[in-house]
């Protein structure tokens, strides 16, 4: 798109482009920060790492795609636009929907990967279980609909006649995801919140995990515009605030699982999910692992003092042989 282009009441792609390139740009530096905290103690990637790296990747994906979309005519009238501008503008939909579903689901996976390696208690775990079989169940006739909205040969033909009513579906696939969302949100709380700690950090910990709310008004806002986008019949022009909704669907999803994802923050804190020097947690294996904080004296020392020297990590609840994460 022509980056002069003007926002005007007959074009209003641009504000799909901006606001989609601004997203990209809060999901890298969010996820940057995420692992560049992560790398201050080695360690082996772990699923959520690859999982994440996947969504970002996916999101990239999703917004080259949003960007095409709009310089071929989305928030453009329908009428204006030539058939080939129509053919690209379709196909960078249909791009940016198949993205759509793998950040969504490569981003709760993450969530639920980060969840099973930090709670050993048999309940959460059976829940972890439980939502992930069920996100998995999801994803399959998600994908399958999102790669063939449409008759083959040109299933990419979103504004074609012979497709699905793919804004029925998307409303079902943001319905579902509210309920998805909700139930990680009340795990992550379940989670934190037996753990003892002073109610101000745990506090603070909980609202980490809400931030995950805003994935929630993220998809109830596409849930409301899909529904909305069904009385129009200039889908291209009309289709712009849809489609808005769907960039902060997907760039939320990944800024706020950042939050609470960071297990450097959590394992700065002197009591918490992953190292407290008053209490002790079962680990999976049936063992009782001392969960103890590094002393204050000694961090500064090791920083301070001997800057080649290898910080002391804490011991967590997986109930390794060394005592080491």
């Amino acid at each position: 798109m022509d980056k002069r282009e003007a926002i005007t009441a007959s074009n209003l792609g641009p504000v799909v482009s901006l606001l989609t390139w601004i997203m990209a740009a809060l999901v890298i530096t969010a996820v940057g920060i995420k692992f560049t905290l992560s790398s201050i103690i080695p360690g082996k990637r772990n699923r959520e790492d690859v999982a994440l790296l996947l969504a970002t990747g996916f999101s990239i994906g999703f917004t080259i795609s949003m960007s095409l979309a709009v310089s071929n005519g989305i928030g453009k009238h329908q009428e204006t636009l030539s058939s080939h501008q129509l053919e690209s503008l379709q196909k960078a939909v249909y791009s940016a929907d198949i993205l759509l579903v793998l950040v969504s689901n490569c981003v709760q996976a993450s969530v639920l990967f980060f969840l099973h390696e930090v709670t050993p208690d048999r309940l959460h775990q059976r829940l972890i279980y439980g939502i992930a079989g069920f996100v998995a169940l999801f994803f399959i006739p998600s994908f399958f609909v999102a790669v063939f909205p449409c008759r083959s040969p040109d299933v990419w033909a979103v504004l074609g006649v012979q497709c699905i009513d793919q804004l029925s579906f998307w409303e079902a696939f943001a319905g579902v995801n509210v309920v998805i969302e909700s139930a990680l949100v009340l795990l992550l709380a379940f989670v934190v919140y037996p753990l003892m700690m002073e109610r101000r950090r745990k506090a603070i910990v909980i609202s980490g995990f809400a931030a995950r709310l805003l994935v929630i008004g993220a998809f109830v806002a596409q849930f409301y515009e899909a529904r909305s986008l069904k009385s129009h019949l200039d889908r291209t022009f009309n289709a712009w605030k849809y489609l808005l909704t769907t960039v902060f669907v997907q760039g939320l999803s990944i800024i706020t699982v950042c939050i609470p994802y960071i297990r450097n923050l959590l394992l700065g804190m002197e009591s918490g999910m992953i190292q407290t020097g008053h209490f002790r947690l079962p680990s999976r294996h049936g063992t009782e692992i001392p969960l103890r904080p590094i002393p204050i004296s000694k961090l500064s020392t090791n920083i301070s003092g001997n800057a080649g020297a290898e910080l002391e990590e804490p011991a967590t609840c997986y109930g390794k042989k060394d005592g080491h994460i």
